[in-house]
């Protein structure tokens, strides 16, 4: 974390201690030195959180046509040393007793997909190409490129301000997103693009909290908010029992057709 020496408030966050007579006698930094600090100690915090295991929890929460509040869930754990990971994607649903999911399982460079309440009752585990399916995306399976979406993610932030001692509010300009297409960039309105969020740290320095506030850059496009949690916990990823992994064509054939059609298989 590095921060500038004389801003008092910035020092704590960074430090967790000051010097009290430096600082009466060190001028006052001025406000885009304040922000610069705040950006490198965000992006640390986001930086740190793929340093270890670590679990995340997604939720993604929008108005549907109906104006019903609905949300998806994605939760994850991920040991970045061994390069494993195991993720769920729970799908909103609004008939009562009905619900949807898939989990994905990675160790090394192999995954393995199974569904739940997709018309079909839990099969088995199905081997899958993340690779091929996903390309780039898919390195949010696999070891230390877990976090690289989220470090882009943070670098786009500005107007950042400290609101307590771990706590940070700004703005993500997503036209700084490296990912963002000239043509896309060109195509959308700025006011879409400016983001405002909330983030928090934990006593280390790691990033435990983001929160994306669309709902505020427009009516009922909801948020997003990402926790992370479990540093360091060991967690059992391990590939599934070679009994339970099965052959494509042994599924159900409406299912195995859908999954075809959407490019699961």
């Amino acid at each position: 974390m590095a921060v500038a020496v004389g801003a008092a408030v910035v020092l704590a966050v960074a430090a967790g201690c000051a010097d009290a007579a430096s600082q009466t006698s060190a001028p006052s930094p001025s406000a885009s030195m304040v922000e610069k600090d705040l950006h490198t100690w965000l992006h640390e915090g986001a930086r740190k959180v793929g340093q270890d295991t670590y679990s995340t929890r997604l939720t993604m929460t929008r108005r549907d046509v109906e104006g019903a509040s609905v949300s998806t869930r994605v939760e994850m754990t991920v040991d970045p040393a061994r390069r494993r990971s195991d993720m769920a994607i729970h799908f909103p649903i609004q008939q009562p007793g009905h619900f949807q999911w898939i989990e994905i399982k990675t160790v090394d460079e192999e995954s393995w997909v199974r569904f739940f309440g997709f018309g079909a009752p839990p099969e088995g585990w199905l081997p899958v190409d993340l690779p091929r399916l996903l390309g780039a995306g898919s390195s949010i399976f696999i070891g230390m490129q877990a976090t690289d979406d989220l470090q882009e993610l943070v670098k786009t932030s500005v107007e950042l301000r400290l609101v307590t001692e771990r706590a940070v509010r700004g703005v993500l300009d997503l036209r700084r997103h490296p990912h963002l297409t000239a043509e896309l960039r060109a195509e959308l309105p700025a006011t879409n693009t400016m983001v405002p969020f909330d983030a928090t740290l934990d006593a280390q320095g790691r990033l435990t909290n983001l929160t994306l506030h669309f709902d505020q850059v427009e009516t009922g496009a909801g948020g997003w908010r990402f926790l992370y949690h479990s540093f360091g916990r060991r967690q059992p990823i391990e590939p599934p029992p070679a009994k339970d992994v099965l052959d494509p064509d042994d599924l159900d054939p409406q299912l195995l057709a859908e999954l075809r059609d959407v490019g699961w298989l």
